[in-house]
């Protein structure tokens, strides 16, 4: 029962302070005390596949992992949502731009490629450079979930002065997958089509990965043999409900270095990016996850960057695709002064 408490008071408070999505862990006799109707509640069933609840045959003796999704903007890519937000960063959107950006790309040495397909076929592309060398490394991933679109947004900030700052180009190289989830973008899901949040699709060795995530972490993989050593930061790009904030890991997750580490990324990027300024959330989240990936297998300072992710137009703050693409380059800026 008080479980049943817990999950009832999550789905009443969703909207007022949720930050990326409600996670529980209960036991299917509790589930079945609620006859949920909501499509907001999914529930992982054994194959790792998110189901809405009403779909999903509970067994009242096992465990099961629950999300509860904020209330989602309906039709993102039509003239009503983008007339009351800024404009929804669909999959059409990233194409276009990597095109317009295709002879900067080559001209700062690096090769756009397609690295595999999504499950509806659409491409998934990694930037990294042509000659990989033993320098200073950013790891960057975006949208591991579908729906949010301010992510790329703020990608598109970080890129734009990557490629035009030679200075910063020549101490630092880049290994971007910007759209991990084209499928779930375009169908305006967390999800993938598979129903599997990518974000909890992550292993050890990407032949024990999930769809789109084995094509990714086996891509990434490679370079990480390479230059392993030298990536000194990994970046996962995501939105949030109803803030902006950084999630990071315990204090006594990895070790007190580990955690003034993650704090002064955290503290230089609140000097630069007025939003973000400084807020965090301490998550030891999943281990699925990429961020916690990074973190145990390959030893890296990885921190998930979370952004509204539906922002009103003509906004009291004055947001816009300007201010969003101003903190991908507020998290440049960071990098360089601290690293």
């Amino acid at each position: 029962m008080k479980n049943l408490l817990i999950l009832s008071l999550l789905i009443v408070s969703v909207y007022s302070h949720a930050n990326c999505v409600h996670e529980k862990t209960l036991k299917g006799s509790d589930l079945l005390k609620e006859n949920f109707s909501s499509e907001r509640v999914y529930v992982e069933t054994e194959d790792s596949i998110y189901k809405p609840f009403y779909e999903v045959k509970i067994d009242a003796h096992k465990v099961y992992n629950v999300q509860i999704t904020h209330g989602l903007k309906k039709n993102k890519n039509s003239g009503d949502y983008n007339s009351k937000y800024i404009e929804y960063y669909g999959y059409p959107r990233m194409q276009q731009y990597l095109t317009e950006k295709k002879s900067q790309i080559d001209q700062a040495g690096y090769e756009l490629k397609v690295i595999g397909k999504s499950l509806k076929g659409r491409n998934l592309f990694s930037l990294t450079p042509k000659n990989l060398i033993k320098k200073k490394t950013i790891v960057m991933f975006g949208r591991h979930h579908g729906d949010e679109g301010t992510a790329n947004w703020i990608i598109e900030g970080f890129l734009n002065e990557y490629l035009t700052n030679k200075k910063f180009r020549d101490e630092y190289q880049l290994l971007l997958y910007p759209m991990v989830n084209p499928d779930g973008a375009e169908a305006h899901s967390r999800y993938n089509a598979n129903g599997r949040d990518l974000n909890r699709s992550w292993s050890k060795n990407p032949k024990k990965d999930f769809d789109e995530i084995k094509t990714i972490h086996g891509d990434l993989r490679k370079f990480m043999k390479k230059v392993g050593k030298e990536v000194f930061i990994v970046l996962d790009m995501h939105g949030s409900f109803t803030e902006d904030f950084i999630y990071r890991v315990k204090r006594n997750y990895v070790s007190i270095d580990f955690y003034n580490k993650q704090q002064n990324f955290i503290d230089e990027l609140s000097i630069y990016d007025p939003w973000q300024d400084g807020n965090f959330k301490l998550s030891n989240g999943d281990n699925r996850m990429a961020r916690l990936v990074m973190v145990n297998h390959y030893k890296k300072n990885a921190l998930t960057h979370e952004t509204i992710r539906d922002i009103p137009k003509n906004n009291r703050a004055g947001r816009d695709k300007k201010s969003l693409m101003d903190q991908g380059v507020a998290v440049l800026k960071s990098i360089q002064n601290l690293y």
